[in-house]
């Protein structure tokens, strides 16, 4: 179990990850690099900037949550591509120092994570790893790719998906 917990929580968030910031290398040969990093699909959303750090956030955070230790959410900063892409090179070098093993008792282990007060999320790590996590990570992972994309970046599924472009290959 703590192997497909690993696979499930490390390896899908830091293989998306790679293929952000991919992405954001892209858009920041784009002339107008410099306005990106503040684009919201909507008013109310947080800016690309946010979106990319939320899913850093997200990947490590819950990977700590899933194995026991304590997580604490990071304040955002307004950053360029630059800084993105080293945020995304930092959530990586954490995720990395995850083993399968560290992740033993991991779906049974109760998970307590404060949220907007007064409220609390109380949950196995099961629950937590797919009714949480995992949704909050793709949430702001597909976020970024849209503001881009609705800004006019020329990108779509083969870069959102770059990362299994190693399981692709030509039918027999």
């Amino acid at each position: 179990m703590s192997q497909a917990i690993y696979i499930a929580s490390v390896e899908s968030c830091a293989a998306s990850l790679g293929s952000l910031s991919e992405i954001l290398a892209k858009a920041a040969a784009r002339e107008d690099a410099a306005t990106l990093p503040a684009a919201r699909l909507a008013p109310d959303m947080f800016p690309l900037f946010a979106q990319v750090q939320l899913a850093c956030y997200q990947a490590v955070a819950g990977a700590k949550r899933l194995a026991g230790r304590e997580a604490v959410r990071p304040a955002m900063q307004e950053a360029d591509f630059g800084a993105l892409r080293a945020h995304i090179a930092d959530a990586l070098q954490d995720l990395a120092k995850f083993t399968p093993g560290d992740f033993a008792g991991a779906a049974e282990r109760q998970i307590t994570m404060p949220l907007q007060p007064p409220m609390v999320l109380e949950v196995d790590g099961m629950h937590f790893l797919h009714r949480w996590m995992l949704p909050n990570f793709f949430f702001h992972l597909v976020t970024a790719y849209d503001i881009l994309r609705a800004n006019g970046l020329d990108i779509g599924k083969k870069n959102f998906l770059s990362h299994a472009a190693g399981f692709m290959r030509q039918a027999a």
